[in-house]
């Protein structure tokens, strides 16, 4: 926010109708920092529980998730250079004309 000059509003989510809301009725120039997207399981598309037993995605879920994130913006840009080539949701789920 100081870098900026301006408040960032940080949201405890990076999916969900709240969130959706809340990018749709961004005021003009609005900074809205999201939760990390990897809390979520869609994102890899598997993960481990507490106990450390692999945990698989519902392919409903994945998509419910991708659906999400591409209403969030009219534009996908991705900083994650770690990531790039994985088949990771934010990835490769977001259906937006302009990545």
């Amino acid at each position: 926010a100081k870098l900026l000059g301006q408040p960032v509003t940080f949201l405890n989510d990076c999916v969900g109708p709240e969130v959706e809301s809340a990018c749709a009725n961004a005021s003009e120039g609005q900074v809205i920092l999201l939760e990390n997207l990897r809390y979520h399981v869609e994102e890899e598309g598997s993960s481990k529980d507490e106990s450390g037993k692999k945990v698989k995605a519902a392919p409903e879920a994945v998509a419910k998730v991708r659906e999400s994130l591409t209403k969030l913006g009219d534009v996908f840009v991705n900083d994650a250079f770690g990531t790039a080539h994985r088949a990771h949701s934010s990835m490769v789920g977001i259906a937006l004309s302009t990545r």
